[in-house]
């Protein structure tokens, strides 16, 4: 397994060798969500919000959808923060997406049917609407007991650890399944445990779906 010091030595490697400060954050956490989790040091090259935002982008790939397994990847966000913009720029500069994955603003919680991820900016809350849960929507944030909310993941950071905070229950109901790679290294903040969990197929026919209804189009 590789461990922190061995992504500290890769980024004064790449750092050197990349042009594009996007692109070597990417590179350098690419493989955080296999590696126990990434320290947010003093003396880190990159600061809290950038690794967020690569958890965020990285969650993806640990996320078993009920839509067709190459559907178009629409991440959204509530609010405008460094997570929410540095987000942006890891999907506009990664050229290996082929337009798979797909950035938006939204304007309010409505919105988030047109979605497959929505990080929910700390500056929104205290939030006046309920957080959404819809069949095959991933809700994220940073904003303390996010979980408590009804949120899905939240990001906390703990002893200079980042830790995804996880209510598995909600995400069963959303017709999602997590990776057990991703559960390895989160914190789980439900009635499920992990061995109860086993990385979970995607729901029966026979699981009620959660719709998503008729909301507003996302602003293009």
């Amino acid at each position: 397994m590789i461990m922190w010091h061995s992504f500290h030595a890769l980024y004064h490697v790449y750092s050197h060798a990349l042009k594009h400060p996007v692109q070597t954050l990417l590179l350098f956490v690419s493989s955080l969500l296999l590696s126990g989790g990434v320290k947010a040091e003093q003396d880190s090259a990159y600061d809290d919000y950038q690794i967020k935002a690569v958890y965020i982008y990285r969650f993806a790939s640990f996320v078993r959808w009920p839509q067709a397994p190459d559907h178009q990847i629409q991440y959204c966000a509530y609010g405008a923060d460094n997570i929410s913009q540095t987000l942006h720029q890891l999907i506009l500069n990664d050229l290996t997406a082929n337009k798979r994955l797909v950035f938006h603003y939204i304007d309010n919680l409505s919105q988030a049917a047109q979605c497959e991820l929505v990080y929910i900016s700390p500056s929104q809350f205290p939030i006046r609407h309920d957080i959404p849960k819809l069949s095959g929507v991933l809700t994220i944030s940073s904003y303390p007991d996010f979980i408590d909310y009804g949120g899905m993941i939240e990001l906390r950071t703990d002893k200079r650890r980042i830790r995804p905070i996880i209510a598995l229950d909600i995400i069963k109901q959303a017709n999602m399944a997590i990776s057990s790679q991703l559960l390895r290294i989160s914190i789980i903040k439900n009635s499920l445990t992990i061995s109860q969990q086993r990385d979970l197929d995607l729901p029966t026919k026979e699981q009620p779906l959660i719709p998503r209804g008729r909301y507003a189009p996302l602003d293009q």
